[in-house]
């Protein structure tokens, strides 16, 4: 079973946050512990230990491994005491593992977890999501939907409802995987839904999907899904996927991005020109990445 029992309809229970102690992952703290309030919800605070990365210009100045592995843990556990100051059910995770992807995905698993949050870096470091971790492997790897909070997106506080979500499909399953998730944040904070498909500029324009074609997919994919019963927005944009994806999500104020990236996905099989690393390092708003 997919987590988030296939993502219909079903409320968040487990959330796993995956920290480097950065100050953007402070910031992506803010929402993991705003969805557990909202979904009354427990969080796993993990942060993987890989040897070979330090945490800051200090650290290389301990002496030992277990002075390091001691700094870690203290840090870890004063955030867990952030989060239980706010009536949340916590637990913390210092595992020990090379790649630091592979162990934030071993403690989701074990704890069943339906939603991973982590944060993203600037554009100039989006090879890291969290210390020692690669943004590409953990949406390509991750079976439960990934929430990534990046360098523009501001902190918040409180209990967290989204209210204007843009949900970008290019029309693979992985995409209306992506749609049930949207529903249900849509439904939770009874926002307003936007979906948009991006048709890339060429050269040619009879080389691409004509408009009209593109809307009755649209269509189509509202009354085959739970989004007709909704009611939605259709958009319709042309250009660069990132950067339509990211224009509409200004024009209409988004508070979340939903997207399903996979292999067969334009934006994650362009990954290398930077298409789904775009929208993760330069929205002003939370990613949710299905799959």
């Amino acid at each position: 079973m997919t987590p988030m029992a296939a993502l219909s309809g079903i409320a968040l229970k487990r959330i796993v946050f995956g920290t480097d102690f950065s100050v953007v992952a402070e910031r992506a703290a803010t929402y993991a512990k705003g969805l557990a309030l909202s979904f009354s919800a427990s969080v796993d605070l993990v942060h993987v230990f890989d040897t070979d990365v330090y945490l800051d210009d200090a650290e290389p100045r301990l002496r030992t491994l277990d002075d390091r592995l001691a700094v870690r843990s203290e840090k870890l556990e004063a955030l867990a005491k952030t989060f239980a100051a706010e009536g949340l059910r916590t637990r913390t995770e210092l595992p020990i593992v090379r790649p630091s992807w592979s162990g934030l995905l071993k403690a989701a698993e074990t704890e069943k977890a339906d939603l991973i949050v982590v944060a993203t870096r600037s554009k100039a470091q989006l090879k890291r999501v969290f210390v020692g971790s690669t943004v590409e492997e953990l949406i390509r790897q991750a079976p439960q939907p990934v929430l990534t909070v990046g360098p523009h997106v501001a902190a918040m506080d409180g209990p967290l409802e989204f209210r204007r979500i843009v949900y970008a499909t290019d029309f693979t399953p992985e995409a209306e995987k992506a749609a049930q998730a949207a529903l249900l944040f849509a439904g939770h904070g009874d926002a307003n839904l936007y979906v948009c498909h991006v048709i890339p500029c060429r050269e040619n324009s009879e080389d691409g999907p004509a408009e009209g074609d593109v809307r009755e997919n649209l269509e189509r994919l509202l009354a085959a899904s739970s989004l007709g019963a909704y009611g939605c927005e259709l958009e319709i944009a042309y250009g660069a996927p990132a950067e339509s994806i990211l224009a509409l999500a200004e024009k209409v104020k988004a508070d979340l991005i939903v997207m399903g990236p996979r292999k067969h996905s334009f934006w994650l099989t362009h990954v290398q020109r930077g298409v789904t690393l775009e929208v993760l390092a330069q929205a002003t708003c939370p990613v949710l990445t299905v799959h």
